[in-house]
């Protein structure tokens, strides 16, 4: 096999070899073993696909995205194209790039196309059959493409030159955006890893890394990445080699847990187990997002971290014996808290307001306490504290402490609503699952090893009072 580069940084022209004599040739078109030498990194053929079309047909630009991009390997089996790719990598010189091959059966030629490129191709000829190896499986929910006639990247399709007058498009390539209204989130190399993406820490993270100037980051959900299945985990963990894995993904549905004890286990417990060994393979440092529910809160005083555990509920025992998955490779971080809210999620601040809309008096639980944790100000910490080797259990929460009903009150006063709060025992509010009673946490183990506290959770509402705001105003 003949590897010929191409404008395109990892992009290649691939003729491969033939063996024939008077009655044809022979030719393998895909060998794993040659990629390997000739460094074409396409680790496995996950699916193939056959295209057949008339002259003028134009097919692209498409792409699928993170993290089922996919790497291709194509070539014409009778009539002719004109293939065109394009570098989407941020981090690639020929970022924004693009370049044309003419494949025929003809020339025989294969264009070897990695991950983080959109391609698609115009037919030359009627009769035209194309053949595409793809080493993910197509996904509609995250197939996506750009414009085949964007200005800023000026293709040439030489769409004259072969007699096209006007390519013929399917209905969704006629209405794709351009590459700079996508903006499409593909690196070489993915140094960040998030789960629970489509959670409040998870979302508060990606964008304390965005603010921080870092794009490089594979943010996944449940649509994304099965946490529960040890290969899809293990392969997404191999194909982009993360360096640092912020793990928030979990069953967090904490009375309905008590009805769910096997899926919450399989999510908390062996999907966590799925992660932590995806990470040491990779040697990639790990943060897992603990709770106070590990916990039971009879304790008088502040918990520290390495106080007796003892969790009422099963989703604390899950979470605990998370953590005891996590405390089997060394590179991690373990971080509890509690009372958490953020934009990007129910939570009780915004479960306080829904009911001040139609409520003047409510009953709330006063004889738990703990803190609140706003994702922003926790977010903050969890990316320094990645950039550190300083590992361990640690406890985050905003500081401070009050009961639920005090917290409640805040929530009114500091948003201008006027209900009245009603103290009560948590007995006078049964739910299926048990809360300890006493979630104060210590923040020792910040201050042992130079992290910054989080600030004042009344501070905290106040700030998120105003990001509540600007989420208003943008939806009017």
């Amino acid at each position: 096999m003949k590897k010929i580069e191409t404008e395109l940084k990892d992009c290649y022209i691939l003729e491969p070899d033939k063996f024939g004599d008077e009655r044809g040739y022979y030719s393998p078109f895909f060998v794993e073993e040659k990629n390997k030498e000739e460094e074409i990194n396409m680790k496995s053929i996950a699916q193939g696909a056959r295209s057949f079309s008339s002259k003028g047909i134009l097919r692209g630009l498409h792409y699928q995205e993170d993290p089922l991009c996919q790497a291709k390997l194509v070539e014409c089996l009778s009539g002719a194209v004109l293939d065109v790719v394009v570098d989407l990598r941020k981090d690639s010189p020929t970022y924004k790039k693009w370049t044309s091959v003419y494949l025929t059966p003809e020339n025989g030629r294969q264009l070897f196309v990695p991950r983080g490129f959109a391609h698609g191709f115009v037919s030359l000829k009627d009769n035209t059959l194309f053949q595409y190896l793809v080493d993910n499986d197509y996904k509609p929910s995250h197939e996506n493409g750009i414009a085949w006639n964007d200005p800023e990247l000026n293709i040439d399709w030489q769409l004259k030159e072969y007699g096209i007058e006007n390519p013929i498009l399917s209905e969704k390539d006629k209405v794709r955006p351009i590459l700079s209204e996508m903006n499409p989130n593909f690196y070489q190399h993915k140094r960040y890893l998030v789960t629970g993406y489509n959670g409040q820490l998870g979302f508060d993270i990606v964008k304390e890394l965005n603010n921080q100037g870092i794009y490089d980051i594979l943010a996944l959900d449940i649509n994304d990445m099965d946490i529960t299945d040890a290969r899809i985990v293990n392969k997404i963990f191999e194909e982009y080699q993360p360096e640092y894995v912020l793990h928030c993904a979990a069953y967090t549905n904490v009375d309905q847990a008590e009805d769910v004890k096997d899926l919450c286990y399989k999510i908390n417990v062996t999907g966590t187990k799925n992660i932590v060994e995806a990470s040491r393979r990779i040697n990639a440092k790990l943060t897992y997002i603990s709770t106070d529910y590990v916990f039971d809160g009879k304790k008088e005083g502040l918990y520290e971290t390495s106080d007796e555990i003892n969790p009422l509920s099963v989703y604390g025992k899950t979470k605990y014996l998370g953590e005891q998955e996590v405390r089997k490779y060394d590179n991690h971080f373990i971080v509890r808290i509690s009372w958490v809210f953020g934009i990007n999620g129910k939570n009780f601040v915004k479960t306080m307001l829904n009911l001040a809309e139609t409520k003047d008096e409510l009953n709330i639980v006063s004889d738990q306490i703990g803190s609140p944790t706003y994702t922003v100000d926790l977010a903050k910490l969890l990316v320094k504290m990645q950039n550190t080797e300083k590992y361990g259990t640690y406890h985050a929460t905003n500081d401070g402490f009050c009961n639920w009903a005090e917290f409640a009150e805040y929530i009114f006063k500091s948003n201008n609503k006027n209900v009245k709060v009603n103290y009560i025992p948590a007995s006078s509010y049964p739910t299926k699952a048990i809360r300890p009673n006493n979630s104060k946490l210590s923040k020792q183990s910040l201050l042992d090893n130079d992290f910054d506290l989080l600030p004042d959770w009344h501070d905290a509402v106040d700030r998120y009072n105003k990001e509540l705001e600007k989420v208003k105003i943008k939806k009017i």
